[in-house]
């Protein structure tokens, strides 16, 4: 009787084991595959991130190289803005002795306009006959090329004298010069296109102050000069005025 209780039971167990096995046979074989996409997951992970630390190290590197290279490109720009003004310089040296005279009708100076110059400066302005013993050296005159066909083209002469050129511009502010007709002769200096651009950014600004009575005037290159309330104040840029005459000077005129 044990003995078939035994025997019994043994085969109980077999048949347990057996269908435990077909039983977890499918979620071994389960863990076993998800183990080996988990191997292979963490392979490829790490490749990725052997991957990302070179590209990082790269991007590390560019971005010191990319700093470096800001640097020098500062560097350049201001060696060239130095340059630049440098050669501004050099041109405005050049031209110091230049004089533009605009509106001047087309043509009447006939075929000698240094010899026309000389003759007519004096009575343009009465205080060239006053302050010079001797005539007016003009070494060449030449009017220069313009697309603006609603008024004559501007005349550059050149004088022989940095101080004739000065005793121009000075008569000439205090003359204002006007033919029969009318029309208003401007003189100005001759400075090189870089020069000539600064100093034209203050045009509106300008008018305004003049609007307003203020004195004021321009030195070389282009710093603006304002007498206000008897304090004189000087001016690197248009913007730099504005900002600093916009609340009290400029206060309640219209910007440009």
């Amino acid at each position: 009787m044990a003995t078939g209780m035994e025997s019994l039971k043994e085969t109980v167990a077999a048949m347990l084991k057996d269908s435990l096995k077909e039983a977890l046979d499918p979620i071994t074989k389960q863990m076993v595959e998800n183990g080996n996409i988990l191997r292979s997951l963490k392979e490829q992970s790490e490749t990725h991130a052997k991957k990302f630390d070179t590209v990082f190290n790269k991007i590390d590197s560019m971005q010191v190289d990319l700093r470096k290279n800001e640097k020098e490109t500062s560097s350049c720009f201001a060696e060239v803005t130095k340059l630049r003004k440098k050669l501004n310089d050099l041109e405005d040296r050049s031209r110091s002795n230049n004089v533009r005279l605009v509106n001047l009708p087309a043509g009447i100076e006939g075929d000698d306009p240094s010899g026309y110059l000389q003759k007519m400066l004096p009575e343009w302005i009465p205080m060239l006959k006053r302050s010079h013993s001797t005539p007016l050296e003009i070494d060449r005159a030449h009017r220069i090329y313009s697309n603006n066909t609603s008024r004559p083209r501007t005349m550059i002469f050149k004088l022989l004298r940095y101080t004739d050129r000065q005793s121009i511009l000075e008569g000439a502010r205090k003359a204002r010069p006007t033919l029969s007709d009318g029309t208003q002769l401007l003189f100005f200096a001759d400075y090189s296109p870089g020069t000539t651009q600064e100093r034209q950014g203050y045009k509106g600004i300008h008018a305004k102050l003049r609007q307003k009575g203020i004195d004021l005037f321009l030195i070389y290159p282009a710093i603006l000069r304002v007498n206000y309330k008897g304090t004189r104040m000087s001016f690197n840029s248009a913007e730099e005025a504005k900002d600093a005459l916009k609340s009290s000077v400029l206060e309640g005129m219209e910007d440009e």
